[in-house]
């Protein structure tokens, strides 16, 4: 693996946080284009973004923090303790959307209206990019694998494993596109940002039962295969409320991008 690009006398550029990086610049170009073709104050969600940005690294930070404690011996990673493990995406899912909610209601911008375009871009290039990085520092790895496509990640172990990164990689691309087919046919805002959040749960619920680095935490389930299908259940009862509310509705006639 690579997850160092290169080095200097002063500093180290580190594959993950490079593709990170990358993955935020472009995401955030998108959504700003998308933004202004729906009429949104862009200047708003620029600073938006670039706030949730921190936030979303601290959430990320906290849940991989109470996710990989050790309530036996009390043993847990310092906040800036990098080097013993990183982030969740969930957690800079949820932190964000919490911040998102906080700030929109601030800017008196409609939160489902803005969501409908964070989401449905956000996650699936948050995924894809952030997992390529993930492939490249060797971390977030499967188990072990006997067909001809596993890889060798030499931190980890000497045999094949699972190229789950990639994996999600893949499904985030399916994700995007099929997010982006569905948008002339939302009938109410938020849907698409529902439909992002599940599609991803769905996803992430599979791919765990091929992570080897993530503990049960409960049922035999991962942190992430919990939270996926409450992401799930809550989805399916938020989107039969947004039938209920003509307020959400998608005016007819209106560029539903």
């Amino acid at each position: 693996m690579y997850p160092i690009f290169f080095s200097t006398p002063w500093f180290n550029v580190y594959a993950y946080g490079t593709m990170m990086a990358i993955g935020y610049t472009f995401g955030t170009i998108l959504i700003l284009r998308e933004v202004s073709r729906e009429g949104i104050d862009a200047e708003s969600i620029f600073d938006m973004l670039l706030l949730q940005m921190v936030v979303g690294v601290a959430g990320a930070r906290i849940l991989y923090l109470l996710e990989y404690s050790d309530p036996t011996t009390g043993s847990v990673p310092g906040f800036f303790d990098f080097e013993r493990g990183g982030l969740t995406f969930y957690g800079a899912v949820i932190s964000s959307i919490l911040f998102d909610l906080v700030f929109l209601k601030f800017k008196r911008i409609p939160f489902w209206r803005v969501m409908d375009v964070v989401g449905p871009v956000g996650i699936p290039i948050g995924v894809i990019f952030g997992r390529i990085g993930c492939f490249l520092n060797g971390c977030c790895y499967g188990v072990a694998c006997s067909y001809p496509w596993g890889v060798v990640f030499p931190r980890v172990s000497e045999h094949p494993l699972h190229p789950v990164q990639l994996y999600e990689v893949f499904a985030g691309l399916l994700l995007f596109f099929g997010l982006r087919s569905l948008r002339h046919r939302r009938r109410s805002y938020g849907q698409l940002f529902v439909g992002s959040l599940m599609g991803y749960a769905a996803i992430r619920f599979l791919l765990e039962f091929w992570r080897g680095d993530n503990p049960p935490f409960l049922a035999g389930m991962t942190l992430a295969q919990v939270i996926g299908l409450v992401l799930i259940a809550g989805g399916i009862v938020t989107l039969r409320i947004f039938d209920r509310l003509p307020e959400l509705r998608v005016p007819v006639g209106v560029a539903r991008s």
